[in-house]
């Protein structure tokens, strides 16, 4: 979360600040991103950019709720609102950020991050600050909500229906970005969610 310094910064420097953040980020993944570029864009001095924010994640994450809003949040209603069922949760989770990504400027934006995130935790946009016992503590009540209704024998099989479902989103939100007709990328997506649902063997 950025500092009380940077919010107290004028309306002009902390919108150019985001937008050179936006323009690299954009740019390479997060791991590559560059706090050098960021600033000499922003037209601020390096130890500026540290009384504003811890580090370029805290700037990643700030930037990625600006945009996305609290995805965490966002998560847990999709959970309340489908009773845990895994996979409307993936649909929900597939709705909410095309629907984001619909805003033409932030679409490399987007397609940067959906390309090279690396589990279903980046997926989810989970901020850095959720333990990792809330993280499984969520996954134990989604299998206790799902086992009924999954071939799945056991936890661990669970967590690689949840990596099959977010290769899956991913891949097809990716695919979105470069199709013309959301409509038909969205019926592509339900279709491999079909064949994940009932099987490819006959």
């Amino acid at each position: 979360m950025p500092t009380n310094t940077f919010f107290n910064l004028s309306e002009e420097k902390k919108n150019k600040i985001l937008k050179a953040a936006n323009k690299e980020f954009a740019r390479v993944p997060l791991e590559q991103a560059s706090i050098k570029n960021i600033v000499e864009d922003a037209e601020i001095a390096r130890g500026s950019f540290y009384q504003y924010f811890e580090d370029k994640q805290d700037l990643f994450e700030y930037l990625m709720t600006l945009k996305i809003g609290n995805m965490q949040k966002n998560l847990f209603d999709m959970i309340e609102r489908e009773n845990g069922n895994i996979i409307n949760i993936f649909i929900n989770i597939y709705d909410h950020l095309i629907q984001v990504g619909k805003v033409r400027k932030n679409n490399k934006f987007f397609r940067q991050i959906f390309e090279n995130v690396k589990t279903s935790d980046n997926l989810m946009l989970i901020k850095k600050d959720v333990t990792k016992n809330k993280i499984e503590q969520t996954l134990y009540e989604l299998y206790s909500k799902n086992k009924d209704i999954l071939n799945v024998k056991n936890e661990e099989e669970f967590k690689l229906v949840i990596e099959m479902l977010f290769a899956i989103t991913r891949r097809r939100i990716v695919a979105s970005f470069k199709c013309n007709d959301l409509d038909e990328a969205r019926k592509d997506f339900l279709k491999e969610i079909e064949f994940l649902k009932n099987g490819i063997q006959k």
